[in-house]
């Protein structure tokens, strides 16, 4: 099962898919700290879909809550906010990076 799949009942109605990349979020929670996850891009916000042990959990952020996007040392790097700081993702197995990469960025600086 692809994280990077997302109901079309769970889009508005304006909403167009844009790109997404799935592999291994870095993120402690609990004594844990890798989920399998993606992040899915529309032309609105973006989807934060983790696996948390079995359990689906969705976040979603609109592009003004994201800082900066960036890849550094086979990592993808998402900036938030001081209180969610930065979030990483490695072992990137479907998306493609720079794709990624270039769209939030545009979408963070319009």
């Amino acid at each position: 099962m692809s994280l990077l799949n997302i109901e079309q009942s769970e889009l508005y109605p304006t909403e167009k898919l844009g790109p997404g990349v799935e592999g291994t979020l870095l993120y402690k929670v609990g004594e844990q700290t890798e989920f399998p996850g993606a992040y899915i891009t529309t032309n609105e916000r973006m989807i934060m879909s983790v696996d948390m042990n079995g359990e689906a959990y969705k976040r979603v952020f609109s592009y003004q809550d994201i800082i900066k996007v960036y890849v550094e040392k086979e990592a993808l790097f998402l900036e938030f906010p001081e209180g969610m700081g930065r979030i990483a993702m490695v072992n990137i197995t479907d998306g493609d990076e720079a794709e990624f990469v270039d769209y939030v960025t545009k979408k963070i600086n319009a």
